[in-house]
């Protein structure tokens, strides 16, 4: 693996600190989605939770995008993580102290939304300038192979920390995780990119990075099937908090386990595109969403906790390779001038997608029922990418 980003010095520590913090951040998600569930018992605020992790993606995304091009990307993750920070600590002693009710869990948790939607085309961009173009592929990988490890491991030690502990104590872990990021960004070198774009109105760069982004086919149509896998993929995925009780009877530990198995299988598919991705197209991205479509509608309609758990581990495979995948060629494609943007771009469709999907499925659960609501999901998933098929396709 003559390419292998983990060769290159500053990639490799940026890798141990930052799975370590994304660690952090599973034990948060699986501990939000289990509080809000406890808190409600509605299905309706689940999806409303979940909406508030990702909507400001879709609000801001294109802003935070021009800022990520604008700014220093060290200095500005660092300030992000550290705001990360002190907001797990007032959730969490809120939360220990039983002072926070339905309302005050949305609003904390839309505050973590909106950080993580500024970081996440940071974090996007940052990683290209860590390592040599070459590298590139295998950096993409390697850390979506850590995020779907934490993916993996995280609702384990969200499952023991919530037993033994509470939630409370999930959320100051999460706190304590981002101080291993804000460390590791001051000690790594970020390859210097020379950029002769002239800077503009704000507004100007944000309508030119649109443009850019949609004028430029191969991107275009990767985003939109990324948009199908987001609403009606991940978006029914959200619905496993009330799954593992409503359905399996299962409580805190059987969502662990779900999570856990989507993880398991992401990492799957982070390690089979770290080792190369000559084989990876847009018809590969493609065959991936309506794959999770069928297996979306497949999990609302099997009752088996074991076989659920086998489902929710192939769409993990399915849907890394489509995120992951999408989110690789793309990166090689684009000018690093843009690269704030036209990350700012994919993350607005694939966290805001969630969340919108989360919210819709949600509210179409609480009125027709949990199975119906996913199983017309995974249909709209399977359906809808089918017909951005061309002819030459």
């Amino acid at each position: 693996m003559s390419h292998s980003a983990l060769r290159n010095r500053n990639y490799a520590i940026y890798l141990i600190g930052n799975t370590i913090s994304l660690h952090g951040l599973w034990v948060y998600r699986v501990a939000l989605g289990w509080f809000a569930w406890e808190l409600s018992g509605s299905e309706l605020w689940v999806g409303i939770v979940a909406f508030t992790q990702f909507a400001p993606a879709v609000i801001f995304g294109p802003v935070f995008g021009v800022l990520a091009d604008r700014f220093d990307r060290r200095a500005t993750s660092i300030l992000i993580n550290s705001a990360s920070l002190a907001n797990m600590f007032v959730l969490g002693y809120l939360t220990y102290i039983g002072s926070i009710g339905i309302v005050g869990l949305v609003a904390l948790s839309s505050v973590q939304g909106t950080l993580d939607g500024a970081h996440a085309p940071v974090r996007m961009s940052i990683v290209p300038n860590l390592v040599q173009p070459d590298q590139l592929h295998s950096a993409i990988a390697f850390t979506s192979v850590a995020f779907n490890l934490s993916r993996f491991v995280g609702p384990a030690i969200a499952g023991l920390v919530i037993a033994v502990w509470g939630v409370a104590a999930a959320f100051i872990i999460n706190g304590v995780s981002y101080v291993t990021i804000i460390f590791v960004m001051t000690i790594v070198t970020l390859r210097s990119v020379s950029s002769d774009a002239e800077r503009k109105h704000p507004w100007l760069e944000l309508v030119d990075g649109a443009r850019y982004a949609f004028s430029h086919e191969l991107i275009r149509a990767l985003l939109i099937l990324v948009a199908m896998a987001s609403v009606f993929g991940r978006g029914a995925l959200e619905m496993l908090p009330a799954f593992a009780d409503a359905v399996y009877a299962g409580g805190a530990t059987a969502l662990a386990t779900l999570t856990s198995a989507i993880g398991a299988g992401a990492v799957a598919a982070g390690l089979a595109l770290s080792r190369g991705t000559k084989w990876l197209n847009i018809t590969v991205v493609r065959s991936a969403v309506i794959s999770g479509g069928v297996l979306i509608v497949a999990l609302a309609l099997i009752g088996s906790f074991a076989i659920a758990v086998a489902i929710v581990g192939l769409l993990g495979v399915i849907l890394s390779l489509c995120g992951v995948g999408a989110q690789i060629l793309i990166q090689t494609q684009v000018s690093d001038g843009m690269r704030g943007r036209v990350s700012s771009f994919w993350g607005m469709i694939a966290f805001g997608g969630t969340s919108l999907g989360s919210l819709i499925i949600g509210a179409a659960a609480s009125v027709w029922g949990l199975q119906t609501a996913v199983v017309a999901a995974g249909l709209c998933c399977a359906v809808a990418s089918l017909l951005t098929m061309r002819p030459a396709d």
